[in-house]
């Protein structure tokens, strides 16, 4: 079995601007390819953040579960539809991963990297979270909220709030992807939970929904 390291490749995205005035700090995976089309356009770092930052189908999933658990009246707008406009100084949108990260399989084929779990077990990756999410959270001294997409993020958020890299309030949405659908659905209570993965999704709104009623 090859060691994980071996199966990893990184590519620049430009992904790297941080806004040390954000509210609210989102945090994904990975950079995806809408942010490697911005690098090869050659746009400027903080646009490239602005228009491709959860892109695609991503972007009205996600604007969904941030409004239907509150974060919208935490930060006193009508919706975060408005973060990618003129709202976007109060966000930072960021990934664990600073740069685009795939895995190479057996065939040779590259896949997005998807396990946040991964993090830990490859020297490879644990260095690029460090050097930069890890570093970046110096920065947002202003954040009030984090909110982790995906269960995978949110436990690497709370190991470093144990440690004391983060100090605000973390919550966790569904994974905004538009695969993810079943479970985005559950969390916004559209949808009756068919199993166990599908109840801890609501589960998660619900706490999410706690954490920031406590805020207001």
């Amino acid at each position: 079995m090859r060691n994980i390291d071996e199966k990893i490749e990184f590519e620049s995205t430009g992904f790297d601007y941080v806004n040390p005035e954000a509210e609210v700090v989102i945090v994904g995976i990975t950079p995806g390819n809408s942010q490697l089309k911005g690098e090869r356009e050659g746009l400027d770092k903080r646009e490239i953040k602005r228009l491709n930052a959860f892109a695609g189908n991503m972007r009205p999933n996600l604007v969904k579960m941030l409004d239907y658990v509150g974060v919208n009246n935490l930060l006193g707008i009508e919706t975060c539809r408005s973060l990618w406009e003129e709202g976007f100084d109060r966000v930072e949108m960021t990934s664990l991963l600073k740069e685009a990260t795939y895995e190479i399989k057996k065939n040779g084929t590259k896949d997005m990297f998807r396990h946040a779990w991964k993090i830990a077990k490859s020297e490879k990756l644990t260095k690029m979270l460090n050097d930069g999410f890890v570093k970046d959270c110096s920065l947002y001294g202003k954040a009030r909220l984090f909110v982790a997409c995906g269960p995978g993020v949110y436990e690497v958020l709370c190991e470093l709030k144990e440690k004391g890299v983060i100090s605000a309030p973390i919550i966790c949405i569904a994974h905004p992807s538009g695969g993810n659908m079943g479970q985005i659905c559950c969390y916004l209570g559209t949808k009756e939970p068919k199993n166990a993965s599908y109840e801890r999704c609501q589960e998660r709104a619900k706490k999410a929904k706690d954490t920031i009623a406590e805020m207001l």
